[in-house]
């Protein structure tokens, strides 16, 4: 007859059964998340910060309910598809740098490089555009190499004022980068490994609070303000979980306010911009079905329904 376990003993076996039912439910989740394809993306890019088609001038400026957000680049402000494609690597390859870095498996210098292949091939592939691309004065592949550098030199600020407490935030994303791409010939191998490398002050940001996506859903998207509204539906299904609502109806104002690229100032535009809100709803829809979004005359309500990523993978905090 064995003795009884003391209260230690005890104590030990079940903390060691909860141990082993959080390796499970760990091992699951990234299982699931594997199979999802799950990336991640900012806050800063919830909203259309990045305008849809080529814009004169050098910057751009988003009005939010939490004051403004300005990006900045000499060569001009990124546009269209392919920096949403690109920012959405470089953060998901940031946060599962963020995790080695806790684990201790790599420095913070080597948490901050993000690679990009040896050939602009291999970053295609890794961006999520099959195929070959196309050259070319007007092919992609000069347009997407075009987008990197832009996305290289630009600087975003956060700032909000209400008459009495005035704050703000510049950001530069990148603190160096090597590209070695060259669009006429894609497969071209080089010695060299192309690669970016974030500031710290960016990589920080976006380690700290990642939003998790489903690359899957995001690459299927033709349309850029698919794109952002695939994006902010994500955070706001998220929302009506964390706050316990069954839905939302957000207004037409407040729409505009995150995803018109000028002002609005007549009915005639707001007329052409629910129109366009609403083509890029049903693409939006079709490839994620139970969405819970609905454009009306209101605005557009957001139904609780389960998020695109299924399990939020645990977030990398750094110390």
């Amino acid at each position: 007859m064995q003795p009884p376990h003391t209260p230690d003993e005890r104590r030990a076996k079940l903390e060691a059964v909860k141990e082993l039912a959080r390796r499970q439910e760990h091992d699951a989740a990234q299982e699931l998340l594997q199979a999802q394809d799950v990336g991640y993306t900012s806050k800063l890019f919830v909203q259309a910060l990045f305008p849809y088609r080529k814009t004169e001038g050098n910057n751009r400026t988003v009005e939010t309910p939490q004051g403004t957000i300005t990006i900045l680049s000499q060569r001009g402000v990124p546009y269209g598809k392919y920096p949403r494609l690109i920012m959405a690597y470089i953060i998901t390859r940031a946060v599962a740098n963020a995790g080695r870095l806790k684990e201790g498996k790599i420095t913070h210098e080597e948490a901050c490089r993000i690679p990009l292949g040896h050939s602009m091939s291999h970053f295609l592939q890794a961006i999520g555009i099959t195929g070959r691309g196309t050259g070319g004065a007007t092919g992609n592949l000069k347009n997407i190499r075009e987008q990197l550098l832009r996305i290289a030199g630009s600087f975003i600020t956060v700032q909000s004022d209400d008459g009495v407490h005035a704050r703000g935030r510049n950001t530069q994303i990148l603190e160096d980068w090597n590209l070695w791409f060259d669009p006429r010939d894609p497969n071209q191998g080089s010695f060299m490994e192309s690669e970016l490398v974030l500031t710290p002050q960016f990589f920080k940001h976006i380690a700290e609070a990642p939003i998790p996506i489903d690359l899957n859903v995001l690459r299927e998207l033709n349309k850029p303000r698919s794109m952002d509204i695939y994006i902010w539906l994500t955070v706001k299904q998220y929302w009506l979980a964390k706050n316990n609502r069954e839905a939302y109806t957000f207004t037409w104002d407040i729409i505009a306010a995150n995803f018109a690229t000028s002002e609005i100032t007549s009915t005639t535009q707001m007329r052409d911009f629910r129109r366009r809100t609403k083509e890029a709803i049903e693409e939006v829809s079709k490839v994620w079905p139970n969405s819970g979004i609905e454009a009306n005359t209101d605005g557009v309500t957001v139904t609780r329904t389960a998020p695109s990523v299924h399990q939020k993978p645990p977030r990398p905090e750094l110390d």
